[in-house]
């Protein structure tokens, strides 16, 4: 699932862009994590933060939810970030579903200076996975993975990419000796990233081979892996000044490129931000891309149909922005996409956007907005059609605070 959250997808592909211009890239993948929140539109000033179950945040400045991962009615995991009412230190935020309520629970935090999660993928209810990137006082920024055994969340040893800034912002797990993580590490300063992919087969995390098709800058943002031993990573590469979707696909012995979708115009951009696989060979991925040279963001969707990913007609409510950040499948005809819709052109607050497969045609379904300000989802997971989570964030008064959303089979609500 991944983990740069709505309005940060643009802001990556302006980055990458400029990059290919000359300009340099500031960290492709964790163009969200540089600061308390990327440069969203607020839009107006809420009236009060409003009530509802589950957790807000332990933040009183910024709290946000990344990715989500539910193995089960009873067990279900929400990561992110919060920044200390104490040190001022952005530190990871791990939240836990029993079936019941939605609980913190105490994660580690190695950065003295930003700590962060953009995925997390649950495998049983002693085995689950957290990725994201910390950061010292030197600078870049180091790959950050976090296991929980049932009983606490510890960190485990990532191996050395030898570049000044790794991050992860995906990660799939299949069984206790068999799990992915993907990112990108590179060299700031030259505007120079590759993509990353850390395979655990039980004992420890090592680095695979993965194609880098773009001449300066390729980077992943979320990974997908089946019990049969498939696994699929997406993410987007530059090629001059266009910026294309990437799809790689692992074969059991080594990762490939496959032609997927890139429908935006030359010096444009196309992103893709989730993928979700659920064997016999169906999958989807999900992004945005402009349709026009100068054109806000449109919602993305790639099917794989065996051979190549092509586009798939998707719904674009909002006369602004339109994003898509996760996606979930439960089967050929059940599935999930999220993100967000700027109702306006270039005005306004951004509102939850929630898109369902039947096995014929995505379409909208009515999604709740915490607060009249604005209300972005960065990750869903489904785990049967009557129980799927989506998380993100809501701003209100200048305050941005953890967003739960459940759907029972009936509807979504606040949770």
């Amino acid at each position: 699932m991944t983990t740069a959250g709505g309005r940060t997808a643009v802001l990556i592909a302006v980055a990458v862009l400029s990059a290919a211009l000359g300009a340099g890239l500031p960290a492709a993948g964790a163009g969200a994590a540089a600061a308390p929140g990327p440069a969203a539109r607020p839009g107006p000033p809420a009236a009060g933060r409003p009530v509802f179950a589950g957790p807000t945040g332990p933040s009183s400045v910024y709290n946000t939810l990344t990715s989500v991962s539910a193995d089960s009615a009873s067990d279900a995991w929400a990561v992110g970030s919060y920044v200390s009412n104490t040190t001022g230190v952005r530190d990871t935020l791990i939240l836990h579903w029993n079936g019941t309520v939605w609980s913190r629970v105490a994660s580690p935090n190695p950065g003295t200076r930003f700590n962060a999660l953009n995925g997390v993928s649950a495998g049983g209810t002693k085995n689950a996975w957290a990725v994201g990137f910390y950061r010292g006082q030197a600078a870049g920024a180091l790959p950050l993975i976090l296991h929980w055994n049932g009983t606490a969340w510890s960190q485990v040893a990532a191996p050395a990419s030898g570049m000044p800034q790794t991050e992860l912002n995906g990660v799939s797990t299949v069984s206790g000796q068999d799990a992915w993580a993907a990112g990108f590490a590179g060299k700031p300063a030259a505007g120079q990233f590759a993509t990353l992919l850390l395979h655990w087969n039980g004992t420890a995390w090592s680095q695979a081979a993965s194609p880098n098709p773009g001449k300066t800058d390729s980077f992943l943002q979320g990974v997908s892996a089946t019990a049969s031993g498939g696994a699929w990573a997406v993410g987007s590469y530059s090629r001059g000044t266009t910026l294309r979707t990437l799809v790689l696909k692992w074969s059991g012995t080594a990762w490939a490129q496959v032609k997927s979708a890139s429908p935006a115009p030359a010096g444009r951009y196309n992103l893709l931000d989730g993928v979700s696989a659920i064997g016999q060979g169906r999958a989807w991925t999900v992004g945005n891309n402009p349709d026009l040279t100068t054109g806000p963001a449109q919602t993305l969707i790639l099917q794989w149909n065996g051979t190549s990913w092509p586009r798939v007609h998707s719904p674009d409510p909002g006369a602004g922005a339109n994003v898509l950040t996760g996606v979930s499948a439960v089967s050929g005809t059940d599935a999930w996409a999220v993100g967000d819709f700027q109702s306006n052109l270039g005005s306004g607050p951004l509102r939850t956007l929630i898109l369902h497969w039947d096995g014929t045609a995505w379409s909208q379904l009515s999604s709740p907005s915490a607060s009249p300000a604005s209300n972005v989802l960065n990750g869903v997971s489904a785990d049967s059609a009557t129980d799927a989570w989506a998380v993100g964030y809501y701003l209100s008064e200048g305050v941005r605070y953890a967003l739960i959303l459940h759907w029972d089979g009936t509807a979504w609500s606040l949770r």
